[in-house]
């Protein structure tokens, strides 16, 4: 990662920061200095001034430090409400914690938090006694943005000094994400297979591409992951791009990737264009100049490689790593621009078996006593995939009868399973982890997460979900069965084995009429179900994306008649990203909890449209000009309304007491909220960032500064 840079720097204009620091000179040359170098010995862009500020306003150069960090710490000593610029710089930092995801992290150091709640300390109040007496309104401010510091989850010196920056640096890197992937745990045979790519990390005169190919499920993502994590620190810039064939399926997926990767190698977050070949001459210039660690995980076109790096010549020092099931990648570049090396990942050996499979079945690389034939025998049948070994091992340590477990009846039980079909033991063993959750309610879940929710936030899936599915619960189970796994940025992802397995399941459920099966995902399907208006009982779960179909129906879209959905009784989850409805919605489905309709046609809500059931409604970039609940809808939760440019008003928002995350992201038209924000009391995420005309508005910040204590 890039070092860290203060007040003076050339750079200064073009950096952008991840961390912050507000303190008071009495901490400079001790806490305050042990800290920032802790933090830059990390790898974390910091930022301190070199001097403090003595003038009557906040320095621009602080100024606009703090807006371009991406988070803020506080050191809150003895002597820093007494500084006129330190609670100037406090202010600023809580206004941009409210509208812009900027992080704040108090620390007491020496001090007690009480004394900031209560400000009845008097060396928190001497500033506002001061001769130079500040105008009135700005202590106020500042008395505000103390108490609501003071409010946040703190941190209180204790314990040896070097432990407690220690801790704090652990925290600003988990919030910050600074690590954007994570090796999974219990690694076997990682340091013998990733000795040689180190070797070619290193070696700047070698290739700038390393393709490694395998089978699926043999750990190619893993191996990634595990050089990735040994070396991203010793390059500028750092991008891990993960699960690149299935984002690429997604409307404007590729767009996205090349958002998060420029969003990555620049420290910055690029304007969204939906034009890959705009993102595409900006990645060429930067690859040209910096030495960055790239790794684009699971490519399966040519196209993708040329969309995210270009065809312009790489920086010679930089290394791109990329993963696939293909192999000869290395045709695909041109020596013109870059090398390619390919490296075929050997699966494991049956030593490096035996022991991945004991981890998952007994916690211990050895098998416990008297199984050592019979750990043999599976890792056999697993035939060296580390997949097929974790889930095997995580099936027998999960039995639904808790008796069974390291039993070794069961043991052979199961493996008489296998032996019986020798040439599917691998897709036997997918099966097998799915059929012994313990709970159908547990299947169904994993289901609705292969066809509806992979890349998706885990909170705003488990608060979806929660009430038919036991999300939190099942999702804890599905992760240790090893059939789903959350990125360090809180993305559920699974194996694209499981994914094919659990689609061709609801695919069996009616090989020949998508009606009859429980979730149609698949578009073309989706569109002829509503056009012949052929939904049933059965379905629970739709998706359609009109920008996903073929070129033809794309560019001459039809209307379908809302009614089309009134056979849908069961219809929990409903996606109509650039669908037009037509006709009356007095039978829309009323079961729904979920309502994803990206790029909805009209101005105003239906009235006669039943929301009451509703935990999240997603309607980005829609072309609502006023939204206004036609219902109190108590189970709502999640409103998101991002990029809706024509959006000018929200009226009576208090129908929607419990709503815990607003977005209005980009919504530049929206002038007016209902006053009545103030009183949702469970509101902790709202994002108005590009909401230039509604901050204009006189009312707004004192109805959002009720509820502002709860905002993240």
């Amino acid at each position: 990662m890039a070092s860290s840079r203060t007040i003076g720097s050339p750079s200064t204009n073009h950096t952008r920061y991840d961390v912050f620091i507000s303190f008071n000179e009495d901490t400079r040359f001790s806490f305050t200095d042990h800290l920032f170098e802790a933090l830059v010995g990390a790898g974390i862009r910091t930022f301190r001034t070199d001097s403090i500020n003595t003038g009557e306003d906040l320095n621009p150069e602080i100024e606009r430090a703090i807006t371009v960090s991406r988070a803020s710490i506080v050191v809150l000593s003895k002597n820093y409400a007494n500084s006129a610029s330190c609670l100037d710089e406090l202010r600023l930092i809580m206004d941009r914690r409210k509208g812009f995801y900027h992080i704040v992290i108090p620390v007491f150091y020496h001090v007690d938090p009480s004394d900031f709640r209560k400000q009845e300390n008097i060396y928190a109040l001497q500033v506002f006694q001061n001769p130079l007496k500040p105008a009135e309104h700005k202590v106020e401010q500042w008395k505000l943005a103390l108490m609501e510091l003071a409010n946040l989850s703190d941190k209180a010196l204790s314990g040896p000094e070097t432990k407690f920056i220690a801790d704090i640096v652990n925290t600003i890197g988990n919030k910050l994400g600074l690590r954007l992937v994570s090796s999974p745990p219990h690694l076997t045979g990682m340091d013998a297979r990733a000795e040689v790519i180190n070797i070619w990390v290193k070696d700047k005169q070698d290739a700038q591409v390393l393709a490694i190919w395998g089978l699926s499920g043999s750990g190619k993502t893993t191996l990634a992951k595990y050089i990735y994590d040994s070396n991203l620190l010793k390059f500028e810039s750092s991008s891990f791009l993960e699960d690149i064939g299935k984002i690429c399926e997604q409307p404007y997926g590729l767009c996205a990737l090349q958002e998060q990767l420029l969003s990555d190698i620049l420290e910055d977050k690029r304007k969204e264009v939906d034009d890959v070949t705009s993102y595409n001459s900006q990645i060429e210039k930067i690859l040209q100049k910096k030495r960055v660690l790239i790794v684009l995980d699971d490519i399966d076109k040519k196209e993708q490689i040329e969309a995210l790096l270009g065809m312009e010549k790489i920086n010679t020092e930089s290394k791109i790593i990329i993963t696939s099931w293909l192999p000869n990648i290395q045709t695909w570049f041109s020596s013109k621009y870059s090398r390619c090396r390919e490296h075929k990942l050997e699966l494991l050996n049956e030593h490096e078996s035996l022991a991945l499979l004991s981890w998952y079945a007994f916690g211990s690389k050895i098998p416990l006593e008297g199984f050592k034939e019979l750990t043999l025998k599976a890792a056999q049948y697993c035939e060296g995939n580390p997949l097929a070994l974790k889930l095997l091992g995580s099936l027998f340590v999960s039995a639904k009868d808790p008796r069974k477990r390291n039993n070794i009846e069961y043991w052979m039980s199961t493996l008489n399973l296998l032996e019986r079909n020798p040439d599917y033991r691998i897709q036997g063993i997918l099966r097998m982890s799915f059929e012994y959750l313990p709970f159908i309610t547990y299947r169904e879940l994993f289901l609705h997460i292969a066809c509806f929710f992979i890349g998706e936030d885990e909170d705003y899936v488990v608060k979806i979900l929660e009430p038919d599915y036991c999300a939190t619960a099942g999702i804890v189970t599905l992760i240790n069965r090893c059939l789903l796994t959350v990125s360090p940025s809180k993305k559920l992802m699974m194996h694209g084995l499981f994914i094919e397995m659990a689609r061709r399941m609801v695919l069996e459920e009616s090989p020949t009429n998508p009606a009859k099966r429980s979730r149609v995902w698949c578009n073309e399907e989706s569109y002829n179900l509503l056009r012949l208006g052929m939904g049933s009982e059965t379905i629970e779960g739709l998706a359609l994306d009109m920008r996903l179909l073929g070129e033809e129906k794309h560019k001459t879209p039809m209307a379908f008649d809302a009614d089309s959905l009134a056979k849908m009784d069961n219809l929990k989850l409903l996606q109509l990203n650039y669908v037009e409805l037509f006709g009356s919605y007095d039978d829309f489905p009323e079961d729904l909890r979920w309502l994803c309709w990206h790029g909805f046609p009209l101005g105003t809500l239906p009235s006669e449209l039943f929301m009451g059931n509703l935990v999240a409604i997603d309607m980005s970039y829609s072309k609502l000009e006023l939204f206004e609940p036609p219902m109190v809808i108590r189970p709502l939760k999640i409103l998101n309304f991002k990029d809706s440019h024509s959006l000018v008003e929200i009226h009576n928002i208090s129908r929607l007491p419990n709503l815990e995350t607003l977005i209005l992201w980009n919504c530049y038209s929206l002038v007016r909220v209902s006053e009545t924000i103030g009183d949702l009391k469970s509101l902790s995420l709202l994002n108005m960032t590009g909401c230039e005309h509604l901050f204009k508005a006189s009312n707004f910040e004192v109805d959002i500064s009720r509820c502002c204590t709860n905002l993240v």
